[in-house]
């Protein structure tokens, strides 16, 4: 119950910051536009290759669906990174504005594409295990993405703030979770929790309840509706979630780095946050592998 007591109190304060600041919710807008405008244009070359049945194209559609990936996830990473240096500037008592936010993660392509590339492929390694080695592949797979989640939380406020390349942000992360073994499965289980009872549960309840209406005679159009509702919330929801999930990770790497609560977070929160590994002390974050 402290968890969830203070995974609470740490979304009420993320929110607070994004109800102040709404503009934060432009980056995971634009990004999930500008994804999503990226997949269609690579799947369909992608697959009209592909669909030619001949060797060289295959190979050529191959090759563009694994650029495709890479630049779609990239991307993603480089609104993500934009939003970080936003939330990491208001949380010291600034007011950055949509652009600045964009013009510093061009400063971080290098780092962005390293980090897209590594987490593509480590991605395809989790999927191969889970394809191939049947049961085995499907624990070893949920393991070893379970511990690359945990190990890589902070990597967009490391890639945003320090400027890390992509081997570097997996250094980096390694030294930051080593130091203070645990804060993502506290802290951010715990808002997870949070979010999806109050936000993506009604929305699939929504949903639900438009799709068995639908299967009455004369109740396609209200289920229609709700279906409809249900997927709006549910964009709506997944669009606040990344935002508030970035601030508080922004809050985390602070406080983790370098040992100090910042904006409206308290240093009793992020201490609930974050479980020390062996009576670690805090100071020790910085220390090299």
């Amino acid at each position: 119950m402290t968890r969830i007591r203070n995974g609470w109190s740490l979304t009420k304060k993320s929110w607070g910051i994004l109800r102040e600041n709404p503009g934060l919710v432009q980056f995971p807008i634009a990004g999930a536009v500008a994804a999503i405008l990226l997949a269609v244009v690579t799947f369909v070359v992608g697959i009209l290759l592909l669909a030619a049945d001949q060797t060289a194209l295959t190979v050529i559609g191959v090759i563009v669906f694994v650029i495709g990936l890479v630049l779609i996830l990239s991307t993603a990473i480089f609104f993500a990174v934009a939003l970080a240096y936003n939330a990491d500037r208001l949380l010291a008592g600034e007011s950055p504005t949509f652009g600045e936010g964009i013009s510093h993660a061009r400063t971080r392509l290098g780092g962005i594409l390293g980090w897209a590339f590594i987490s593509t492929v480590v991605g395809t390694v989790i999927q191969t295990l889970q394809d191939r080695l049947g049961v085995a592949g499907i624990i070893l797979g949920g393991l070893a993405g379970a511990a690359w989640a945990v190990l890589t939380f902070l990597a967009i406020p490391v890639i945003a703030i320090e400027g890390t390349g992509g081997f570097q942000t997996v250094k980096r992360c390694s030294q930051l979770i080593r130091s203070r073994w645990g804060e993502q499965i506290t802290g951010t289980v715990a808002i997870g929790v949070i979010l999806f009872l109050i936000g993506y549960l009604p929305a699939m309840l929504v949903v639900a309840g438009g799709i068995y209406l639908i299967a009455g005679p004369d109740l396609v159009a209200p289920g229609v509706v709700l279906i409809v509702i249900g997927m709006i919330a549910f964009t709506v929801i997944a669009v606040v979630s990344k935002a508030l999930i970035t601030i508080f990770g922004v809050a985390l790497y602070r406080y983790v780095a370098e040992d100090r609560a910042v904006g409206t977070f308290t240093e009793e929160e992020m201490a609930g946050a974050v479980s020390t590994r062996g009576g670690m002390p805090p100071g020790v974050a910085g220390t090299t592998i």
